[in-house]
């Protein structure tokens, strides 16, 4: 997608189409459905922040449904945080929802199925996260969706107040501080995710940050070893599992569930992958450290609501 999008040249009777082709092609596959489409407007605005995208957007009434067959079709979505600057949206996910208005934002999961309903013309910002930035702070994701975010707690309202004036200076952000800016800003959203949840945490030194982080990365580098544990991982580093884990809990994180979760990811995007299609699905899963191929289907079915193979053929049904 370019940095500027709008339907202004486009002939009324067209514009719905060419904006699901834009749905579809620069972010997630989903539903979309508006009762007036002749009169349906839309643009977008985008920044890039380092890794983070931020969109300023403007949305008439639509009703946004994403289900279990759209997310077969993409894996490592980035996570959504979007915050209303005119107008209002009902969201709906995880058995939660909320009527979101200005000056609050909530938390969207492209990795679970959701509902959307823009309630009134909406001009909104959104930051699309890489699911990484956020999942290695909050192991569970899926405790702050579907919630609204107010400026009631102090570090929502920091996190708004940091998100609305990127807003207004956008155009002079310069690009070898934009990726600072883009951090800045995941840290903030993070410390207001964790302020809701009641576990508001720091690491307590700058030592401690890099050490959670070098231990992020050797996971991600060995999660082909069936046999990685936790020993493995301390040792490679040389400090003790208690120390160890004492960093993943002041990460947000559980061990085994941050493995597994890794694990799954890798597997489910080698399955809808064009190059290794040919790949038995017993050997995805043993090359991605699974050593019980019927332990795998049930875990990936439990996570993906849909067995391997049933996530592979809907994909090449595409």
């Amino acid at each position: 997608m370019p940095s500027f999008f709008n339907l202004e040249s486009v002939p009324a009777k067209k514009r719905w189409d060419v904006f699901r082709d834009v749905v579809a092609s620069t972010y997630v596959p989903v539903d979309v459905k508006c009762e007036q489409t002749d009169l349906f407007d839309a643009w977008i605005d985008r920044t890039q922040l380092g890794e983070v995208s931020v969109d300023r957007a403007f949305l008439g009434h639509l009703d946004v449904d994403r289900n279990v067959q759209h997310i077969a079709q993409s894996a490592d979505d980035p996570l959504v945080i979007a915050i209303p600057l005119s107008g209002s949206i009902f969201v709906n996910q995880d058995s939660k929802n909320a009527l979101i208005g200005p000056g609050e934002f909530y938390v969207m999961d492209p990795a679970r199925p959701y509902r959307l309903t823009i309630v009134e013309d909406m001009t909104f910002l959104s930051f699309q996260v890489p699911r990484k930035l956020l999942t290695t702070n909050i192991t569970q994701i899926e405790h702050v969706t579907g919630i609204g975010f107010n400026r009631d707690l102090p570090y929502s309202r920091l996190a708004t107040d940091f998100a609305l004036s990127l807003n207004s200076v956008s155009d002079a952000i310069k690009p070898n501080s934009a990726s600072r800016i883009g951090a800045i800003a995941v840290d903030l959203f993070t410390m207001a995710l964790w302020e809701r949840l009641g576990e508001v945490r720091t690491h307590s030194t700058t030592h401690r940050s890099a050490q959670f982080r070098k231990a992020i990365s050797f996971i991600e580098e060995h999660l082909a070893d069936e046999d990685l544990n936790l020993q493995k991982v301390a040792l490679s580093m040389g400090i003790s599992t208690r120390y160890l884990n004492g960093l993943f809990s002041e990460g947000g994180l559980d061990y085994r569930r941050y493995v597994l979760e890794q694990r799954l990811t890798r597997c489910a995007k080698e399955l809808t992958s064009g190059c290794v299609l040919e790949l038995s699905i017993a050997d995805t899963a043993y090359k991605w450290g699974f050593s019980d191929n019927a332990h795998f289907s049930r875990t990936f079915k439990t996570h993906y609501g849909m067995s391997p193979r049933d996530y592979r053929a809907l994909h090449r049904l595409r």
